[in-house]
């Protein structure tokens, strides 16, 4: 089981192309709807990229929504700055010398070796990285050997780093490159570090996180905005927010009554439907509130001059997420009683 809401996401990206299909011919530009498959790394956006640049596709805005588990049904979030973290996915490989476990003397032991770069990389984040800064770091799976009585000879690590600024993520792999690069040798084992995917925070645009917010305000009501912090998972919808100004927004699914808010990724994970119905009329709302009131984006400054050159850092990286995403094209009109339209149009289909 995935266990992350990505059914919802679906769910609600399906029922705001409904309803923004009916109203097509009252809408003041065009909206593009686009669904992704995977989680956490580019290969299967750099598809949807491919496409976006061979139709030159280009636009004013883009959005996207993620279910979350410890926001209350019913509310809404969206973050100001960084809703999400950036991603370093790393692989290292450490060769030594196998031999028997009655001789440790005649080999050079891989898990000896990772066991003194594990001690450092504990320390790494409290000696070189700020206090105030937001970062973190796992592993998610170390293998070695195969039986009781023989040193392997390899042994390799995976894990992920997170951070909610893009330079101290730098700063952290520089340094872990530099302890790896310094204790292998130590220990008579040679290695090799990969970084197998690299995704940028997910930075919310001012301009877009208050057309959201106002749009929500006017068509859903104030009462449903809740403040949450950040979100230390990663989303390849940061691509998207470094090419167009835009926000990610939260969807609130916890109903302690329904046994749902255990947190994603974990066996008890469960969603509580009823906050999808929030979550499409957000869509909508902010649609609407974009093409009625047009926020001032042109200070924004894209990461990448083109899709082509962001496509062309995938190179690097060997090698998504699936998310609730609308992209935007206005042409700075506005819609007549969109206050009401929209109200009739919630009420008809969700019964709000």
């Amino acid at each position: 089981m995935h266990g992350c809401g990505h059914d919802g996401h679906i769910a609600m990206l399906l029922s705001a192309a409904k309803i923004l299909k009916n109203m097509e011919a009252s809408l003041n530009g065009r909206v593009v709807l686009m669904f992704e498959e995977g989680e956490e790394g580019h290969r299967n956006i750099e598809k949807l990229l491919a496409y976006m640049a061979e139709k030159d596709m280009k636009f004013d805005t883009c959005y996207a929504s993620h279910v979350r588990w410890d926001i209350p049904t019913g509310k809404l979030s969206c973050c100001q700055g960084s809703a999400m973290s950036g991603l370093y996915h790393f692989v290292l490989e450490i060769n030594g010398k196998g031999g028997h476990g009655s001789r440790p003397d005649l080999a050079h032991s891989v898990i000896d070796c990772f066991h003194d770069i594990y001690s450092n990389l504990d320390t790494l984040r409290l000696k070189y990285i700020k206090p105030n800064t937001v970062l973190t770091w796992s592993l998610g799976s170390v293998n070695a050997g195969a039986t009781f009585n023989l040193i392997p000879d390899k042994l390799t690590c995976e894990g992920s780093i997170r951070m909610m600024d893009r330079n101290s993520g730098e700063e952290f792999i520089k340094e872990f490159e530099r302890i790896v690069a310094a204790i292998c040798p130590l220990n008579y084992c040679t290695y090799q570090f990969k970084l197998l995917e690299q995704l940028l925070p997910t930075e919310n645009y001012p301009a877009c996180r208050k057309t959201y917010l106002d749009s929500i305000k006017k068509q859903i009501g104030e009462d449903v905005i809740y403040d949450c912090e950040p979100w230390m998972a990663s989303e390849t919808f940061s691509y998207m927010c470094s090419l167009f100004p835009g926000v990610e927004t939260f969807v609130g699914i916890k109903n302690d009554e329904l046994g749902s808010g255990a947190n994603h990724h974990t066996p008890e994970f469960d969603l509580d439907e009823d906050g999808l119905t929030y979550g499409t009329a957000a869509a909508v709302s902010y649609v609407l509130e974009y093409f009625e009131n047009t926020p001032d984006t042109s200070a924004f400054e894209p990461a990448y001059n083109s899709i082509s050159e962001l496509i062309a850092t995938f190179g690097q990286q060997p090698g998504s997420t699936e998310y609730m995403d609308l992209m935007l094209n206005s042409n700075n009109f506005g819609i007549d009683g969109t206050a009401e339209l929209l109200a009739n149009i919630i009420r008809k289909n969700f019964g709000l």
